[in-house]
């Protein structure tokens, strides 16, 4: 019965983030349905916890009648603005979606299945067992979940509470399940979270599929699913896998706008960017990196688009989605615990901190029991796209992993703290932070060495 209702939970979130998907500008060509369905899921997840952090601002006891009655309201108002149309959409058939998978293909798809079982069993059998995933976002939804509203100023205030700065989207999106259910529930709260790990390997073949061969497409996804680092996060309710769907949705429909110049992709990139920042503070941090990288590449290379508007979209709507909560911590007095305390005499840190934050992740990196070899091959073809780049367009990529891990290494000097306790940091990090890249990285690898399978469509 409890495994009942959570399916339910679950259901709901998805057609609440379908009917929010319905009222956009359907897409020029039509999508796979597995497609959709990923889009739904990481749409109705960001409106499910909008919904409940907005309600108990405005003093709404929270509550399942009171959230469902918001989304059933909404789904009337996109039923009716849709009218027949509303169970319809530019969505490949059934039958057009039928493959003749060749025997390695069939072999690579097994492989992925099995990793994605593999992480939905795992997370199910056991409560959190990490202590971040539970301080700093389980223990803020049995708050919620509990109190039935907002408590702030005992999240704020309370001694043991970590990290009152941390976007509360998910906690959120944690209580709303743990209404339907009626209790707390860590393991199917920990299912619920590895979801994005399989939407984000879904998304992933989508987006290689529409350049590359099949088995290529998988291949590439098989890569990205055995990655160990990725693997063990995707079970532990980290929101660090979270990050990296909406990350991946983000970034990798931004440039499907740029290739295709179709308005919806730039809108949901837009969008999926925004909802990152409501993840973890590391999204800010990718904001920045898209807005600039694309800035960079309207002012190097010649696009069809019109610059201004793609700008703007790309820079206001994320921020938009994000000012709610910008707004909040303002109120509040909430800061970034990074930059809390003086940078002390900042060449000092940067030749102390910097070698130890460079020799942590490289080791890191190098560590095949960790990330196979898969920042190996991301050196390589790196080397391999300056010497002969195959899309030059890819700097889009490389601009954003350049900038982001800037951001990271910036976060390092300036945070004030001991050179002890910011090693014990960066060791907690590193295994964490390179995970929202990895989509990215792949995607950078697979455009440098996919030439000879290059779909024909």
């Amino acid at each position: 019965m409890v495994f009942f209702k959570f399916t339910l939970a679950v259901f709901s979130i998805i057609i609440t983030g379908y009917a929010v998907l319905r009222l956009f500008p359907g897409p020029k060509k039509e999508l796979p349905i597995g497609e959709i369905l990923c889009l739904a899921f990481g749409m109705g997840v960001g409106f499910v916890g909008l919904e409940a952090f907005l309600l108990a601002l405005l003093k709404y006891p929270l509550s399942l009648g009171y959230l469902l009655s918001f989304q059933i309201a909404f789904l009337a108002f996109a039923a009716l603005k849709l009218k027949e149309n509303f169970f319809c959409y530019r969505a490949t058939s059934w039958h057009r979606q039928r493959l003749s998978f060749s025997p390695l293909a069939i072999f690579l798809l097994a492989i992925i299945i099995w990793e994605i079982a593999y992480v939905f069993l795992k997370s199910s059998s056991l409560p959190f067992n990490a202590w971040d995933a539970w301080a700093s976002w389980g223990f803020k939804a049995k708050i919620f979940f509990h109190e039935r509203t907002f408590s702030v100023y005992s999240c704020v205030g309370f001694p043991g509470f970590a990290h009152p700065d941390y976007p509360v989207l998910m906690p959120f999106v944690e209580t709303y399940i743990y209404f339907f259910l009626g209790q707390v529930h860590e393991p199917l709260i920990k299912l619920f979270c590895s979801f994005f790990y399989a939407a984000t390997i879904a998304l992933f073949y989508y987006q290689l599929r529409r350049l590359f061969k099949v088995e290529f497409a998988l291949g590439g996804c098989l890569v990205l699913a055995t990655i160990p680092s990725l693997v063990n996060m995707a079970s532990t309710a980290y929101m660090d896998v979270p990050l990296a769907f909406y990350i991946t949705a983000g970034i990798l429909y931004t440039w499907r706008y740029l290739k295709e110049q179709d308005n919806f992709f730039l809108m949901f990139g837009a969008f999926f960017i925004g909802l990152g920042m409501w993840v973890k503070n590391e999204g800010f941090g990718f904001w920045a990196a898209l807005l600039l990288s694309c800035l960079v590449i309207c002012l190097l290379f010649k696009l069809d688009s019109n610059k201004k508007k793609f700008l703007s979209i790309v820079a206001f709507i994320p921020a938009l989605i994000y000012l709610p909560w910008l707004l909040f911590k303002y109120y509040f007095g909430i800061r970034v615990t990074y930059f809390q305390g003086p940078a002390g005499n900042l060449l000092e840190l940067i030749k102390q901190r910097l070698p130890l934050a460079l020799d942590i992740w490289v080791r890191h990196g190098l560590d095949i029991g960790k990330w196979n070899i898969f920042w190996v091959g991301f050196i390589i073809a790196l080397v391999w796209f300056l010497i002969r780049p195959r899309e030059k367009l890819a700097w889009f990529f490389l601009l954003i992993i350049i900038l982001q891990v800037g951001f990271y290494f910036t976060v390092y000097i300036v945070w004030p703290m001991s050179l002890a306790d910011l090693e014990l940091q960066i060791f907690n990090s590193v295994d964490r932070l390179p995970l929202h890249l990895v989509t990215l990285v792949l995607f950078f690898i697979c455009l440098q060495a996919g030439d000879k399978w290059r779909a024909s469509c």
